[in-house]
């Protein structure tokens, strides 16, 4: 396990170390590492993988709120362009719904495997953990479209996410469109290809990665 608490503690850090600015809408909540401890409130239908357990066992999610006092089911996660909506664990029922539960009723869907967890999503584009495969990869889709991976496991999508940040924090101080082109700045993907490659070699699943990011 010490792969994903390598990977939690940076991508922890890294959140830390960038806060994101208050928006008139929402107040942002974030993810905390826990001092001790707690029994996770997740529905006895969710199957987690270890990863996936060490992970909600270890790190409170703590969820955004609408300044009306609305609070929401996840806390987002700044990329730029967009807003990841990792999802907190007892809120994981509800957000597998329209993919493993369709229709008014909610029924199971014949066409979607009951180890496919959607965590995330961006504009509700789906982030999906495989859970009962090793590493616990993780697989993205368009809206409803075929699922593609884009990391090996839990641990390197956490690892690519604290590359992305610090990338977009770092070294473009929060601002990867060009206020002219409405296009990304010269260099801001080649630079991401560039950082992510250097723990993964596939250039497919690197590719795969930036394109739901930023395709």
């Amino acid at each position: 396990m010490k792969q994903i608490v390598d990977s939690i503690l940076n991508f922890i850090e890294t959140m830390n170390k960038y806060p994101q600015e208050e928006c008139t809408i929402v107040k942002n909540g974030g993810v905390r590492y826990r001092s001790e401890l707690v029994k996770l409130q997740v529905d006895e239908k969710i199957n987690l993988s270890p990863e996936l357990k060490f992970f909600y066992e270890h790190c409170e999610i703590i969820c955004d709120i609408r300044h009306d006092g609305h609070k929401l089911k996840n806390t987002s996660v700044d990329l730029g362009n967009s807003l990841l909506d990792l999802c907190s664990p007892e809120n994981l029922i509800y957000r597998q719904e329209g993919f493993r539960w369709i229709g008014t009723d909610l029924k199971e869907n014949p066409e979607w495997n009951p180890y496919w967890l959607v965590i995330a999503d961006i504009n509700d584009d789906p982030v999906v953990v495989v859970t009962d495969k090793e590493g616990s990869p993780v697989m993205a889709s368009y809206e409803s479209g075929a699922l593609f991976p884009i990391a090996n496991s839990f641990s390197n999508f956490l690892d690519y996410l604290s590359i992305t940040i610090e990338l977009i924090q770092g070294k473009y101080n929060g601002e990867i469109i060009d206020d002219e082109s409405f296009e990304f700045l010269e260099g801001f993907i080649e630079d991401l290809k560039e950082r992510i490659s250097k723990i993964n070699h596939n250039d497919e699943l690197v590719g795969n990665f930036i394109d739901y990011l930023y395709g």
